[in-house]
């Protein structure tokens, strides 16, 4: 839902920077005046390449982020599954020591008796 969320950031973004655009060309050249039709639309280019770049870079450092929190997920699940298995094996000698102990037992009470 959050990927979602910035996606339709962007969108909303770029629509109402398209929608001003449009709407100050249509009074510029209402007026009449080419001088200010051209200062539009030049104001209009240095605007949408300065927005393509930044939306550029929040993609990338979007990116970025998910992918690094996939990494520390990973490395988290490798580590919880090496430690379950570490533990696991303590179990198994623990079997092993407690039957070597009670074996032990059995042969010193053979022997006292």
């Amino acid at each position: 839902m959050k990927q979602d969320r910035w996606k339709l950031y962007l969108k909303v973004l770029w629509g109402a920077v398209i929608a001003l655009l449009v709407i100050s060309s249509l009074i510029a050249g209402l007026l009449g005046d080419s001088n200010s039709l051209n200062a539009v639309l030049a104001g209009s280019v240095y605007v949408i390449i300065n927005l393509g770049a930044l939306t550029l870079l929040f993609i990338i450092v979007v990116r970025l982020k998910e992918w690094i929190e996939d990494r520390i997920a990973s490395a988290a699940g490798q580590k919880s599954g090496a430690a379950g298995g570490e533990l696991q094996m303590l179990r198994q000698s623990m079997e092993r020591i407690e039957a070597k102990v009670d074996r032990i037992e059995k042969v010193l009470d053979g022997i006292s008796e």
